[in-house]
């Protein structure tokens, strides 16, 4: 579907934001899955937690671009993906080390 002009006015790039928020928020539930459902250690989860929440925004990206004629691929939409996918894992990691101190 084409939108036409519909995002007109708002500031260039603005949709990174959200391309950030939601890949923290998949790497998150990845995260739990990989941990808690599978009950892996955490340093595996947060592993393949990363390699598949890459990943998978770098294929959404270029099969946008191979197969659709209304979007396009954007190295910046992959660059703020791995981003927050980078952050969250970070924040995970950095959770658990304190919550294993105060033990």
């Amino acid at each position: 579907m084409n939108l036409g002009n519909i995002t007109e006015g708002t500031p260039k790039n603005t949709d990174k934001v959200f391309h950030f928020l939601a890949y923290c928020l998949l790497s998150l539930l990845w995260y739990i899955v990989f941990k808690y459902g599978y009950k892996w250690a955490q340093a595996k989860a947060l592993l393949i937690t990363g390699v598949v929440s890459i990943s998978f925004g770098v294929l959404i990206e270029y099969l946008q671009g191979a197969l659709t004629e209304t979007r396009q691929f954007d190295v910046l939409d992959i660059f703020a993906n791995s981003v927050g996918v980078i952050l969250m894992l970070l924040v995970l990691a950095i959770k658990n080390k304190i919550q294993y101190k105060k033990i």
